[in-house]
C-alpha cells in the first residue's frame, strides 16, 4: 500500500518579521506575514501580495523600530454594549503624536437629545416608590434611548469639529 502525500502547499511563517510597505496604496503601513504559498504572501492584517513583488513593495523593518509602531489600542466603551478594539500597528504620525511631551488637554463634549420626565412626575414617583429604584429605572429609561450607532456618529462628529476648530484657519 502506498502512503499518500499530504504535504501542504502552504508554508507557515514561524518567526514574526515586520515589513513596511514602500510602494503602493499602503505605503508606510506595517504588516506581518501569516503564510506563503507558491504564488502569494498572505498577511496577518489581511490582504495578500504576489510573491514575486515582495522586494519591490516591502522592506524588512528593524525589530526595535517595529516595536515603536505596535501599540495595543485602548478598550472603547460604547453604551449600551462594550466593544474591544483589536491591537493595531501605529503609523509613524501616530508614534510622533504619542511621543509629544507637551499636549493640550481639552474637553470633548457630546450631546444627545433624550426624553426625561418632568420634575413633578419624578418627585411623585420618588414619593410613591423607593427613590433608589426610581433613579435606577430613570437611568435605564435614558440609556434605552441611546443608540450605539448614534453615539459613535456623535463622537466622530465631535472629534472632527474639535480638529476643525483647533487647527483650521490658524
Amino acid at each position: 500500500m502506498q502512503k499518500e502525500n499530504n504535504e501542504s502547499l502552504t508554508e507557515e511563517v514561524t518567526t514574526v518579521t515586520h515589513y513596511q510597505w514602500i510602494k503602493g496604496d499602503n505605503s508606510g503601513g506595517i504588516v506581518t506575514i501569516k503564510d506563503t504559498d507558491d504564488q502569494w504572501i498572505n498577511f496577518n492584517e489581511g490582504g495578500k501580495l504576489a510573491k514575486d513583488l515582495k522586494d519591490e513593495f516591502l522592506q524588512v523593518l528593524d525589530a526595535d523600530i517595529a516595536n515603536e509602531f505596535i501599540k495595543p489600542q485602548p478598550i472603547a466603551i460604547i453604551p449600551p454594549t462594550i466593544e474591544k478594539v483589536k491591537p493595531s500597528i501605529d503609523s509613524p504620525i501616530r508614534v510622533l503624536f504619542n511621543k509629544q511631551k507637551k499636549n493640550n488637554k481639552v474637553k470633548l463634549l457630546l450631546e444627545f437629545p433624550i426624553n426625561i420626565p418632568t420634575k413633578g412626575v419624578y418627585e411623585l414617583m420618588s414619593t410613591s416608590f423607593d427613590k433608589e429604584e426610581v433613579d435606577e429605572k430613570l437611568h435605564d429609561f435614558i440609556v434605552d434611548q441611546l443608540d450605539g450607532d448614534e453615539i459613535t456618529d456623535c463622537l466622530f462628529n465631535s472629534i472632527k469639529s474639535l480638529i476643525e476648530s483647533k487647527y483650521k484657519g490658524e
